[in-house]
Order: structure tokens, then C-alpha cells, then sequence
């Protein structure tokens, strides 16, 4: 329980320090908005009070921004694999292009598989191909 508090201690007084840098505020600024809160230092605040300051700032016009993550090495290379073999067993079956790119509208909801950014969508997407593959009677003959 301890360590949740002091995330959220943490997280909100990282929101008022970027806060008060987006908003421009200079420290004689945010000096007496501390002062009026009966502080010194934001680290002093009891959660409650770091809310209400940041709910002040958003207020006033301050809008956090989302911090965009990166997708992690390995997940990307899980990514790249899926939809490589995804386009392998699509080759093997008749119309395979055009019923994968259908298939990726409809399984995944985009139009392109190289915008697909979701794992389980892509499985999924392969698991229809590769059924439609053991029918066998949609596999394109080698002559």
C-alpha cells in the first residue's frame, strides 16, 4: 500500500513540475501559489492538496500530454513475424492477397496488416488463413 502512495505522491508532483514549466510560471509565481496553500514546497502537499493543485492548473488551461511509448524490441519482432507468416500461408491459398487483405479489414480493422499493432488480432488472422489452407479446396494448385 505504501508504494502505491508514493507513486501517486510522485506522479502528481512530476504533474505540477512539468505543469508549471508548460504554463511558464516563474518561481515568484509558483512561490505564492504554495504560500497559499500554506507551504514552502510541493513536496509538502498531502495528496489530496497535489490534486487540487493540478486540477487548478488544468483549470487555467494546462492540458498534460500523453507520453507516447515505445513498443518494445521484442514484441515489434513478434509483430514483423506474424504478419510475415500471415502473408506466407495467404500465397498458398487461391485469392490469397486479396481474401488476406479483406480478412485483415474485418480481423484486425485496418486495411493494411502492416498497421495492425495487436498480437492477439494478428494470431487470430492467422489461425482463419491457415484454416482456410486445410480445407485444402481454396489451395492453389502447383502445376
Amino acid at each position: 500500500m505504501r508504494d502505491a502512495l508514493s507513486q501517486q505522491r510522485q506522479g502528481l508532483l512530476a504533474k505540477i513540475h512539468i505543469a508549471k514549466k508548460d504554463m511558464g510560471l516563474t518561481d515568484d509565481q509558483y512561490e505564492a501559489m504554495l504560500a497559499g496553500m500554506k507551504v514552502t514546497s510541493a513536496k509538502d502537499l498531502t495528496i489530496l492538496q497535489m490534486e487540487k493543485l493540478v486540477q487548478y492548473f488544468k483549470h487555467y488551461g494546462w492540458k498534460p500530454s500523453k507520453i507516447k511509448r515505445k513498443t518494445p524490441d521484442r514484441e515489434n519482432t513478434r509483430l514483423d513475424a506474424l504478419r510475415r507468416r500471415c502473408v506466407e500461408v495467404a500465397k498458398e491459398i487461391e485469392n490469397g492477397e486479396r481474401r488476406l487483405a479483406g480478412l485483415a479489414m474485418t480481423i484486425c480493422g485496418v486495411s493494411s496488416l502492416t498497421w495492425c499493432r495487436d498480437v492477439n488480432k494478428l494470431e487470430r488472422l492467422l489461425a482463419v488463413i491457415g484454416k482456410i489452407k486445410e480445407e485444402g479446396h481454396d489451395v492453389k494448385r502447383r502445376d
